[in-house]
This record gives structure tokens, C-alpha cells and sequence, in this order.
């Protein structure tokens, strides 16, 4: 994988079969999102905690 491969399905070699594997921007975007939703969902379980 390429670390700024920034296409879905970035593949590392350079052939013209269509790639299915994901390139290390599309782990970390994903990664990110988790991240961010469980913060959410942990933010707002302690706001509805407290009032």
C-alpha cells in the first residue's frame, strides 16, 4: 500500500486489473471516523448522564 495512494482501491503496482485493496488514506479516513463516532456517542452518553 501506498501512504498517499488517495483512491479507493489504490493498488501498488501499476497494472490495469481494477484494484480491490485499500490504500493507506482509505484505513486512515475510516480509522478517523470510528474514532470519531465513539467519541460522539461517549460525549453525548455523558451529557444525558448529567441533565
Amino acid at each position: 500500500m501506498d501512504l498517499f495512494d488517495g483512491e479507493l482501491g489504490g493498488r501498488d503496482e501499476h497494472e490495469t486489473v481494477a484494484g480491490g485493496r485499500w490504500s493507506w488514506c482509505g484505513v486512515i479516513v475510516v480509522g478517523v471516523a470510528i474514532l470519531l463516532a465513539m467519541l460522539m456517542s461517549w460525549f453525548f452518553g455523558l451529557l444525558g448522564r448529567l441533565f
